[in-house]
């Protein structure tokens, strides 16, 4: 299964290296994770922030992002098809135009995206969007198998 992982939960397994999403990141064999290279630019300004709540080191935080990362395939968004792009702005816009590169690359992948953000759900949902998983339906997906 290939599945697409937005920011927030790249963060949340970042803060709660022993949480829930941190083990479905991490363990799950049967599942390729893949997110745009933006979250990249988007971890770098937020790095302080995640030092700051976790209590990290940087040394620490940088080991914890190095894990995360090498079970994230990183794809520049510079490779989704125009038609792709501008489809996902128009799903995006009037919900989270920032959420623009996830929703792209899910599209052009023709995966899901795992996201915990409870406001682009509902803003898809209602436009028809069914592919957006929650970690509570991942966890139950991992779990059937």
């Amino acid at each position: 299964m290939n599945l697409v992982v937005d920011t927030n939960i790249i963060f949340s397994a970042l803060l709660s290296p022993n949480g829930t999403i941190s083990d479905l990141l991490l363990n799950s064999d049967n599942v390729d994770f893949y997110s745009p290279t933006f979250v990249l630019e988007e971890l770098e300004n937020h790095k302080e922030k995640l030092k700051k709540l976790s209590g990290y080191s940087a040394k620490d935080l940088e080991f914890l992002i190095r894990i995360v990362f090498k079970k994230i395939d990183l794809i520049d968004i510079e490779s989704v098809k125009e038609s792709t792009w501008a489809k996902s702005i128009e799903l995006t816009k009037e919900v989270d135009e920032f959420d623009t590169p996830f929703i792209a690359l899910a599209l052009e992948l023709e995966a899901p995206l795992w996201t915990g953000d409870k406001k682009l759900i509902k803003g898809l949902n209602q436009k028809g969007i069914d592919w957006l998983l929650t970690t509570d339906i991942i966890s139950e997906i991992r779990n059937d198998q």
